[in-house]
């Protein structure tokens, strides 16, 4: 039973030997002084797969602007240092970061990539000009680069989140309480999954209501991604008189045991939003 309720310019520098990140404004995308690469089209794939060394955020790619490019940059960023990952020569109509080159980069292997992680990668690009260009130099104007029609620009940070594909059969088991906000268990506590289809899940056990309105919490799972909802759902109650509904959204990772989410609960007519529950294998 629950037991309680928590409310919880940059300048340019000029070093010799080195050329200069040099500013520039887009005040008509159409004629870009200086030069950028946008996406062209939707991206091909924009998730990093756990333990899939070839998995990749990939795009096709045009390259706007009066100076043409010579190369693009791209570097993950880890805190404020930016790791060069890889160089791409122009012509490119393409643009592709594999889970592989970004830990060679960072010395680390493929595995340590875990399920709900997020790597961010960052490009620039180097004119024939020699300057540099980057989000970091382009100003807001007249609805430019980073604010305009032009938001799906290469020179947006790209954070690329790691998940791994949903198996409903292998998500199913016994779970350890690792968190739970609305302390109807506490950690330590063991739960049970089982699966209903091949995008529904149920966590038998949660919340810790009774009656006839208890049937543990459903879960929602996109296949590909792992993104998890929680469907408004009459929970039951604690009581005789208690009413309960629960609704959410997370993840779940099934091929490594985990389950995180965070949920809503509306009791007796009051809403109590934003409490996690976390549960392992």
């Amino acid at each position: 039973m629950k037991k309680s309720i928590r409310i919880v310019l940059l300048f340019c520098a000029a070093l010799i030997a080195y050329s200069c990140e040099t500013p520039y404004s887009i005040s008509n995308e159409s004629a870009v002084q200086g030069v950028y690469p946008a996406i062209n089209g939707t991206p091909k794939s924009v998730l990093f797969y756990y333990n899939q060394p070839t998995s990749s955020y990939s795009c096709a790619m045009k390259v706007i602007g009066t100076v043409p490019a010579k190369e693009l940059d791209t570097y993950v960023v880890v805190g404020t240092v930016e790791t060069l990952v890889q160089k791409t020569t122009f012509p490119a109509d393409s643009f592709k970061v594999t889970l592989q080159a970004v830990a060679t980069a960072l010395n680390k292997t493929v595995s340590s990539f875990a399920p709900g992680a997020s790597v961010i990668l960052r490009n620039k690009i180097i004119g024939t000009d020699g300057n540099t260009y980057s989000g970091a130099t382009t100003e807001q104007s007249a609805g430019g680069l980073l604010s305009g029609t032009a938001y799906n620009n290469l020179f947006q940070d790209l954070t690329v989140f790691v998940t791994c594909p949903f198996v409903a059969t292998t998500a199913a088991g016994t779970y350890t309480v690792i968190e739970d906000d609305w302390v109807d268990y506490y950690p330590g506590n063991t739960l049970t999954v089982s699966a209903i289809d091949a995008t529904h899940i149920v966590i038998n056990e949660y919340p810790a209501t009774y009656g006839n309105n208890h049937h543990g919490l459903v879960i929602t799972v996109d296949p590909t991604s792992g993104t998890a909802t929680v469907l408004s759902q009459n929970s039951g109650g604690y009581a005789a008189t208690d009413v309960e509904y629960t609704s959410g959204s997370g993840f779940v990772f099934s091929c490594v045991g985990y389950i995180k989410l965070v949920l809503n609960f509306n009791y007796n007519g009051g809403a109590y939003n934003g409490y996690t529950l976390i549960i392992s294998k």
